[in-house]
């Protein structure tokens, strides 16, 4: 029997019960619509092939979530790797560089995506085929010879002073106030600020713990001013939430990472400051610890990251700042 005939009959036999009028329009429908393709049984090869690769995959996710990886990091891990699969269809083991040359490539032309979005397209590949040849579940590494996709450096600047004022005093409720000043004050991670607790706040001592990137605690700081914000803040909470920040609408829920960005982009279009986020904010405070003096290897350990120069990245320092300090150096 043609496979095509066989699949109609096999939906037919579903269709049990329903209109005869209706059973006879799906069946001609498909007579018409499947003759425009040629029908074969799916190789048990590509299915063995697709199941030995995914179980590849699900031990690298496996790794990577004992290593402490977020969920979302893991989540595009996965996204990542089954768009590979898909569009590769070989072994991993198979795999080699021109292979990953001709995705990436091929996914740049299609999708019309930046050099930033395939250069991390290219460092989860690299991180899973290097896992997957230490682990000696390929014969060989295809993304030694992989090199780095170069990007377009943009410098990304911290928030000056008057942009800061300006921000301040575009803040309506007690709410935005405290959220704004508590970013500037604490350098944490949007994800950071969301998790807080009310309870975790040391006031006396203006510090405080949390559980940051790699499932790490580290401390916090806020300042005098914050810690004051945050306690005119919490006079005008009437709920229960255990959580420092939360919508200003009822139930007041935990205000999320979504929440706190929005709140953001709100409260920079009413200041007339472009670019408002928070991510800023933490790179104002990184660039304002070490205007101040601070080694940058403290403020390294302040923001949670493992790489100094990582922090490095997120520090903007201006030509006068420069200039001022070796002329202090050299006097």
């Amino acid at each position: 029997m043609d496979l095509r005939t066989e699949i109609i009959d096999n939906v037919i036999e579903q269709l049990d019960g329903v209109d005869r009028e209706v059973i006879e329009k799906v069946e001609r429908t498909l007579y018409i619509q499947l003759q425009k393709y040629e029908v074969q049984d799916r190789c048990t090869e590509v299915t063995v092939r697709e199941d030995r690769n995914m179980e590849i995959v699900k031990k690298f996710l496996a790794t990577k979530r004992l290593e402490g990886k977020s969920d979302n990091t893991l989540k595009l891990y996965s996204l990542e790797l089954r768009q590979l699969i898909g569009a590769i269809d070989k072994k991993l083991s198979d795999i080699g560089v021109y292979d990953l040359r001709m995705y990436l490539s091929l996914y740049k032309e299609r999708r019309k995506v930046s050099n930033t979005t395939l250069e991390n397209k290219r460092k989860v590949l690299s991180s899973f085929f290097s896992w997957a040849y230490g682990e000696a579940l390929i014969p060989q590494n295809p993304t030694v010879n992989l090199k780095q996709i170069k990007i377009q450096k943009v410098k990304r600047k911290p928030f000056s002073a008057v942009e800061m004022m300006k921000i301040k005093g575009a803040c309506k409720n007690a709410r935005d106030k405290a959220l704004i000043e508590f970013m500037v004050s604490s350098g944490l991670r949007v994800s950071e600020v969301s998790s807080v607790n009310i309870s975790d706040i040391d006031f006396a001592g203006h510090e405080s713990t949390v559980i940051g990137k790699g499932n790490k605690e580290r401390i916090f700081y806020i300042s005098d001013v914050c810690a004051e914000v945050i306690k005119e803040y919490m006079q005008t909470r009437t709920d229960s939430n255990s959580a420092l920040f939360v919508s200003n609408k009822a139930p007041h829920n935990r205000l999320s990472k979504a929440g706190i960005e929005a709140a953001a982009r709100k409260i920079g279009k009413r200041s007339g400051v472009a670019d408002v986020h928070p991510h800023r904010f933490r790179r104002t405070f990184a660039t304002d610890m070490v205007r101040k003096g601070v080694p940058i290897q403290y403020v390294s350990i302040l923001l949670g990251h493992a790489d100094l120069r990582t922090t490095q990245i997120y520090v903007s320092i201006d030509q006068d700042s420069v200039k001022y300090n070796y002329n202090r150096a050299i006097a």
